[in-house]
């Protein structure tokens, strides 16, 4: 299978839109040719538009560094961005606020992130796969090996140029370097279904080559999911050991993280100027970056990004409607709609309101829990649908979800190709009745008369709940525990804050724990979170590696993940139709439901939409969001007269 990306000869006919191309997707120049009624007349306008050089221009602040002409710091081959909108202008600053700085910065490198493709916004699930970094690719017949040409001429943020070996140090020297801890929520987008790091071969200094062990397709997803693609060899190789006799792995695990080196030599549209732990990240434009809008201006349009570290949600939503951010929508949620709505109509407020469709909260048991009593009701596959039919899930929709909460069992999003309808919903209804027969029928009963009910083998349904300070899951785990506790379930509430929650959860250190329900639209992305494809994976199952599943139906359920992740497209989707089923009825984890999440946005950014998808195994929260697309309007607080 060969994907080769060229310039859409169909926009050549229009003069006005001469500057104005857009890629257009596996299509060979002959065929596009094919399609033109009068072939001649489209040589004759390529002719002209040969002759014809594009101008481009930069951002005023960058006249006066000392830089080369913008047109000799752009690749050959410049990637011509459409605007969501219009053609923004260049200038000012946008200022977000974040509840923490997590260790893998996600915050800093959602404003861009470049890997080898990208997906087609806003909804990625609507169009192919599109060239980034890389220019074009092609496959072998049997779709093992990955040839990909990168876009030429391309440059650091320090004016060092990009090339194969940038590619083959991140590969060879990071990720494959066992002593490098790569921090990266979405670390397994670089790895096969069984957990092999496939290894870049250079062609030259503008091709690499991957070989993998099967049919391997799924990469062209993978690779537009990851955040990074290649670090700079020529700065970050001078902290590496095997560089330098004199550095460290401690001091380069350091000097690798995005707020410190791995973020001032970049490759996004914007580098970290300066980063003050738990106060402050400012980010200023990258003068190199190797994109532009229809217009030919040097992309990104704002100057400056400055995140601040505001303590928590509350002050992230409230800083977002008093004008002091300008957009959130990793942070703020149901918890803030009330607010918002309330507050837009204000005088002086000057905001609106988006929504995303998200994931809802996950209960995540823990089936290699230390403490055997826990480890044994967890396993047990009646206490797992009784607690799931206790929660009484309108009652939370209505309480904390506005009802815009669609309750859903353990499933595949219904926005996922692998979704399977009649499987979805299993258990995901409120039924204390159900739930109560389902226990004494397995002869899970109060023995001792303290309202709670034991195993036959005497462990209480008793469980310790890991939850972290969250104002939406706080309250949503208060009615849970209530709840269930009516069947003779006891769920004891152990609430941390979210970064030492996190660290206990990936560290498998828990009893039961809570995240977001996430990858559960493409779960092939993200297969080490669902099944045992490395040791230590997934975190909910950590032995199974090691020593399979905790019972049948998982390794069952594990050997279809796998196979489904190597399938051509149309039988990886019968596949994880199946395994939807098999995950659903044996209730492998907990699903409260899928909402309609809010976010605001400041009215004086341009290009930004109202619509868009909270899908963290397209890698990042909400992909139609480009910030470099996004534009400054008007000054903030200077609001035009309606």
């Amino acid at each position: 299978m060969i994907k080769k990306f060229i310039w859409a000869l169909g926009c050549i006919l229009t003069i006005t839109m001469l500057f104005s191309f857009s890629f257009i997707g596996c299509k060979a120049e002959e065929e596009v040719v094919e399609e033109v009624a009068e072939e001649e007349v489209v040589e004759e306008v390529v002719e002209e538009v040969v002759e014809e050089e594009i101008k481009y221009s930069q951002a005023p602040m960058l006249d006066d560094m000392g830089l080369p002409p913008v047109e000799d710091r752009l690749p050959k081959n410049p990637l011509i961005i459409e605007p969501l909108n219009e053609v923004g202008t260049y200038g000012g600053t946008k200022v977000r606020g974040t509840a923490m700085f997590l260790e893998d910065e996600r915050v800093t490198t959602r404003e861009d992130r470049n890997s080898f493709f990208e997906f087609t916004y806003p909804m990625p699930a609507e169009g192919p796969i599109r060239p980034n970094v890389a220019e074009s690719w092609e496959w072998n017949d049997d779709g093992t090996e990955l040839t990909i040409h990168l876009r030429e001429g391309m440059r650091w943020s320090d004016g060092f140029p990009f090339t194969a070996d940038d590619v083959l140090f991140f590969f060879e020297d990071v990720l494959a370097d066992e002593n490098v801890a790569f921090v990266w929520y979405y670390l397994g987008s670089y790895y096969d279904a069984q957990g092999n790091l496939p290894l870049p071969q250079k062609i030259d200094d503008y091709t690499i080559k991957f070989e993998y062990d099967e049919t391997a397709y799924l990469f062209e997803k993978k690779y537009a999911n990851s955040i990074f693609c290649a670090m700079p060899k020529h700065h970050l190789s001078t902290f590496h050991p095997k560089y330098n006799e004199d550095a460290t792995y401690e001091k380069f695990n350091e000097k690798i993280l995005f707020k410190n080196e791995g973020g001032r030599v970049s490759l996004n549209a914007w580098i970290v100027e300066e980063f003050v732990p738990a106060k402050k990240c400012t980010m200023v434009r990258n003068p190199y970056y190797w994109k532009v809008d229809t217009a030919g201006q040097q992309l990104p349009y704002f100057d400056r990004i400055e995140i601040y570290d505001c303590g928590d949600r509350p002050a992230v939503a409230l800083g977002n409607v008093t004008g002091i951010y300008d957009h959130d929508q990793v942070w703020v949620g149901m918890p803030h709609l009330s607010m918002f709505t309330e507050e837009m109509e204000k005088p002086g407020r000057d905001f609106h309101i988006g929504f995303a469709d998200a994931p809802g909260m996950a209960i995540i048991f823990n089936f290699d829990a230390d403490n055997e009593e826990a480890r044994t009701v967890q396993r047990n596959l009646d206490f797992r649908r009784a607690l799931s039919l206790a929660i009484n899930r309108p009652a939370i929709s209505k309480a904390l979800c506005y009802d815009l909460m669609t309750p859903l069992g353990c499933s595949w999003s219904p926005e996922s190709p692998y979704f399977n309808e009649e499987y979805a919903y299993l258990y995901s209804e409120y039924d204390p009745e159900e739930a109560m027969k389902i226990l004494d029928d397995a002869d899970i009963i109060d023995r001792d008369g303290d309202g709670i009910r034991e195993l036959p083998t005497g462990e209480k349904l008793e469980i310790i709940w890991d939850m972290y300070e969250h104002d939406l899951y706080t309250p949503m785990s208060e009615m849970i525990i209530e709840s269930v506790k009516e069947v003779g379930i006891n769920l004891i509430l152990n609430e941390m804050h979210q970064q030492f929650h996190v660290e206990r959860m990936r560290a498998g250190d828990y009893e039961m724990t809570t995240y977001d329900f996430y990858y559960a639209v493409e779960p092939y992305l993200e297969l080490n979170y669902w099944a045992p494809t490395m040791p230590g994976q997934p975190y909910y199952h950590r032995k199974a590696y090691e020593e399979g599943g905790f019972c049948d139906e998982y390794d069952e359920w594990t050997e279809l993940m796998k196979r489904g992740a190597v399938s051509p497209i149309e039988e990886g989707i019968e596949i994880g139709k199946e395994a939807c089923r098999i995950m659903a009825e044996n209730v492998f984890m907990i699903d409260i439901g899928i909402q309609r999440r809010p976010y605001i946005t400041a009215n004086r950014l341009g290009n930004m939409p109202l619509e868009s998808n909270r899908i963290a195994e397209w890698g990042c929260c909400s992909p139609a969001f480009r910030f470099y697309q996004v534009y400054e309007k008007y000054p903030r607080g200077q609001k035009p007269a309606e």
